[in-house]
């Protein structure tokens, strides 16, 4: 009997410690954002570099128009003269869906732990007022995306229509890309878009 009693207390502790065994710390939060209600246009444009650098879908969709939800306007893309004379039929259909699809396939396409960046060049307000402002800048987007026929580096200059939703907010209602005067090769954003919508 004492000893049944001494091997069910040593059952017991050994229970007790297993349960009081500290576990395995989580991961750190990667999903963090830094969002900002867009109360400005100039607010739109660095949400949408944020939303870049930190992978965040929903916020880089948060940035375009979406007339089905919130904003008074359609999103239009209009990509880059080059990459329309080779993709004219899939831009025929161009929206807010192939947008998500587009930045999907291209963060899951980084390696683990990599982040792209996105910096915008030479930016100017070409025309503002209480219904628009319009956004002209270059851009230089770098992604370790792993396709061997386009750049990791891709540059060209966006024009960017930011208009106000019925809540006040805004965000962007056209976007035109286009290739830079100084590039002699299309690297733009249209080119890996076309090739990660599907």
């Amino acid at each position: 009997m004492h000893h049944y009693r001494q091997a069910l207390i040593g059952c017991c502790l050994i229970l007790l410690c297993t349960a009081c065994a500290t576990r395995t710390p989580e991961e750190p939060d990667t999903g963090r954002s830094s969002f900002l209600p867009p109360t400005a246009p100039s607010t739109v444009l660095a949400n949408m570099r944020n939303a870049v650098i930190e992978k965040n879908t929903e916020n880089f969709m948060l940035c375009l128009a979406d007339a089905t939800t919130r904003s008074k306007y359609p999103y239009v893309f209009e990509p880059s003269a080059e990459v329309r004379a080779r993709y004219a039929s899939l831009f025929t259909g161009w929206g807010l869906s192939s947008e998500r699809q587009a930045f999907l396939s291209l963060m899951s396409r980084l390696p683990q732990g990599t982040n792209p960046s996105l910096e915008y060049v030479n930016t100017n307000t070409a025309f503002s007022s209480p219904d628009s402002t319009v956004y002209v800048t270059d851009y230089v987007l770098v992604a370790q995306h792993g396709i061997a026929s386009i750049p990791t580096t891709l540059t060209g200059t966006m024009v960017l229509t930011i208009t106000p939703e019925s809540s006040g907010l805004w965000s962007i209602s056209s976007w035109k890309d286009a290739k830079r005067t100084s590039d002699t090769v299309e690297a733009t954003w249209s080119l890996i878009k076309a090739q990660l919508s599907n």
